[in-house]
């Protein structure tokens, strides 16, 4: 079995310090630690969870709670997360809450507060303080809390600055009849809601239109439940059922919803990019092998499970080291494809 100290002598580095990157430890340069890290992939390190409990108190293992698992974002999202808490040494046990409040609850008391020593929690129903008391004191990082005033260490997606960029790119693409499928304007009157992505996206949307001197009608904004390819493809028949399609550009604000679209459009003989350019928002992994191939603002993954991991082994390993909540955002970039090409 591959030890610790096999590790070490891998990347050249005291067994100390190799099990202190390993841990995810902030003491450790990123530079030593991305050399560890490596050192233990090429050996196929695996740590003794059970040894490590014994010394510790631990058991080496981080709870990922995610809403629903059989979407492609949420579900990329958790494989990214995963593998970045694998490369620590460490475990994951990723479950669904499908936004059930029951769910929510039975998973932080039942899953996470006893088997794991930390979590990363996308939130729903479940209130700050019922969390608080349902992890029972162990770190957890909550992912795009829509919380106004943080409790919580939390990684956000760059919901408003990304969906500022896609709506930017219509604009920039001759655009003139936009259209934002996935929530209308009313959710920014609630103030429960202000923080929430699709709030936030709606948020960046207005900026780019006032940035561009642009209004839109309310109208133009068009709330979709569930954000899915099926809601958004069924939307695409009945706007096109109208006669003349309403709109030359449209920002859907998942992907999920964006292929919804262009496929509905496409069912409807209405052409994507040459009648209406789509473009989306994640960056999900079909959105680049569709036809056409989907524009995209992709939320950059990796990051996102990097900072969300190093966050709550930071919290591990420094209990008592902070009390002000962090909030990081994942960086994102804006994949333009062939659904926004106009050649206008």
């Amino acid at each position: 079995m591959v030890t610790m100290s096999d590790v070490a002598k891998e990347a050249d580095v005291s067994r100390a310090t190799a099990s202190y990157a390993l841990r995810g430890d902030t003491r450790i340069a990123e530079k030593t630690r991305t050399k560890v890290l490596a050192a233990a992939k090429r050996l196929n390190y695996s740590a003794n969870l059970s040894a490590r409990s014994l010394r510790s108190g631990r058991n080496g293992v981080i709870g990922v709670a995610i809403f629903e698992l059989d979407k492609p974002y949420p579900s990329q999202m958790s494989a990214a997360i995963s593998r970045e808490i694998n490369a620590h040494g460490m475990q994951a046990i990723i479950q669904q809450t499908m936004n059930s409040r029951e769910d929510e609850v039975s998973i932080l008391r039942r899953v996470t507060s006893q088997l794991c020593d930390g979590t990363i929690f996308s939130p729903g129903n479940v209130s700050n303080e019922e969390m608080k008391a349902l992890t029972h004191g162990k770190p957890i990082v909550l992912l795009d809390d829509p919380s106004v005033r943080p409790v919580f260490d939390s990684v956000m997606t760059a919901s408003r600055e990304g969906a500022r960029t896609a709506v930017a790119h219509l604009l920039a693409q001759g655009c003139h009849r936009i259209g934002v499928v996935g929530s209308d304007l009313a959710i920014l009157d609630e103030p429960s809601m202000k923080n929430s992505v699709a709030a936030r996206r709606l948020s960046g949307c207005l900026e780019a239109l006032e940035e561009g001197k642009r209004t839109l009608s309310p109208d133009s904004f068009i709330g979709l439940e569930p954000w899915d390819e099926d809601s958004a493809r069924s939307l695409a028949h009945s706007l096109a059922a109208q006669g003349d399609f309403p709109f030359d550009g449209v920002f859907c604000i998942t992907d999920s919803m964006a292929l919804g679209m262009i496929r509905g459009l496409h069912e409807c003989g209405i052409s994507v990019p040459r009648d209406v350019a789509v473009i989306g928002f994640d960056g999900i992994n079909e959105s680049a092998s569709y036809i056409p191939s989907l524009t995209t603002i992709s939320t950059d993954r990796e990051d996102l499970a990097h900072k969300a991991v190093s966050i709550l082994l930071d919290d591990l390993n420094q209990p008592d080291g902070r009390t002000k909540p962090r909030r990081q955002t994942a960086r994102f970039r804006l994949d333009v494809r062939e659904s926004t090409m106009l050649g206008r």
